[in-house]
C-alpha cells in the first residue's frame, strides 16, 4: 500500500510539474516572439527553439537587450504570482496548490537560471551581456548570483514544500520527509525533465541546463527539510489516489505542443 501511495504521489506531482512547465514556458515564449515582432524581427517556431530570421549585422543593441530579456523578466514577475497564490492557499488539500508551487520553480528558474546559463555559455540572455561588453569576470560573478540566488530561493520555500503534504496526510513527522520529498518533489523534478528533453529534443547547450538548474532549488528544500517540526493538518480522512484528469491534460498539451509544432510555423 506504501509503495503505491508513493506511486501515486509521484506521478501526480510530475503531471503538475509538466503543466506548470508548459504554461511558464508558453509565457515566455510568447513574450519573446512579441518583442521579435515589435522590432519587425521575422520569427520561425517549432518544438525545439525559437529562431529569428535576421542577418546578424542587421541586430541593434536595443533589439537584442529587448528580446532577450524580455522572456525572463516576464517569468520573474510570473513567479511573483505563481508564489503569493502558493502561499495564499499552502493549507488548501487540493493538487492544485503544486501547480502554483512548480510554476513559481519554473518562473523563477527561467529568470535566474537564464542570466546563470547566459552568462556561462553566452547564449539566450548572454547576448545581453556580450553587447554590454561584460568582462569574463562579471559574467562569472551573474553565474555564482544566479547558483546561490537559486539556493536561497529553495531554502525558502522549504515550508512550501513540506505543507503540501496535506493534500494525503493528516500528519507528517520529520521521519517521513526524506521519503515525502523524494516522491513529491525530487523524483517529478527528474522525471518531468526528462519527458521535457525528450518532447523537445534536440536541445542546445543552453537549453539543457536551463532544464536542469532547478535542481538548485529542489537539494536545500531537502537538506532544510530536517530544521521543522512536527505538522498537524487537519483530521478529515485523505485517500491517495492518482489523478487521471491530471494526467490526460499534461498527456494532451504535450502531443498537441509536440504535433502542432512539427513543421516549423513562422510569423
Amino acid at each position: 500500500m506504501k509503495l503505491t501511495n508513493n506511486l501515486s504521489i509521484t506521478i501526480n506531482s510530475t503531471a503538475l510539474y509538466l503543466l506548470s512547465y508548459l504554461f511558464v514556458f508558453f509565457i515566455h515564449q510568447l513574450f519573446t516572439i512579441l518583442s521579435a515582432l515589435i522590432f519587425s524581427i521575422p520569427v520561425e517556431i517549432d518544438y525545439t527553439k525559437v529562431s529569428f530570421l535576421i542577418y546578424r549585422y542587421a541586430w541593434t543593441f536595443d533589439s537584442v537587450k529587448i528580446i532577450y530579456s524580455t522572456g525572463p523578466v516576464i517569468c520573474m514577475i510570473l513567479s511573483i504570482f505563481m508564489l503569493v497564490v502558493a502561499v495564499r492557499f499552502k493549507e488548501y488539500d487540493g493538487l492544485l496548490k503544486m501547480f502554483f508551487l512548480w510554476g513559481f520553480i519554473h518562473s523563477i528558474n527561467l529568470f535566474l537560471g537564464s542570466a546563470l546559463a547566459g552568462a556561462l555559455l553566452g547564449e539566450g540572455f548572454g547576448h545581453v551581456l556580450i553587447w554590454m561588453f561584460m568582462p569574463d569576470t562579471g559574467k562569472m560573478i551573474i553565474t555564482l548570483l544566479g547558483l546561490f540566488s537559486l539556493a536561497a530561493v529553495g531554502f525558502a520555500i522549504t515550508r512550501l514544500f513540506l505543507l503540501s503534504a496535506n493534500s494525503y496526510f493528516n500528519k507528517q513527522e520529520p521521519s517521513d520527509r526524506p521519503v515525502f520529498l523524494f516522491h513529491q518533489v525530487l523524483l517529478p523534478f527528474l522525471l518531468g525533465t526528462l519527458i521535457i528533453a525528450a518532447f523537445r529534443f534536440p536541445l542546445n547547450y543552453y537549453e539543457s541546463l536551463r532544464l536542469i538548474t532547478p535542481l538548485m532549488v529542489i537539494l536545500p528544500a531537502f537538506l532544510n527539510s530536517a530544521g521543522f517540526p512536527v505538522f498537524f493538518f487537519d483530521e478529515d480522512p485523505r485517500k491517495i489516489k492518482i489523478s487521471s484528469s491530471l494526467i490526460a491534460a499534461a498527456i494532451i498539451i504535450l502531443v498537441i505542443y509536440r504535433i502542432g509544432l512539427h513543421n516549423p510555423i513562422r510569423l
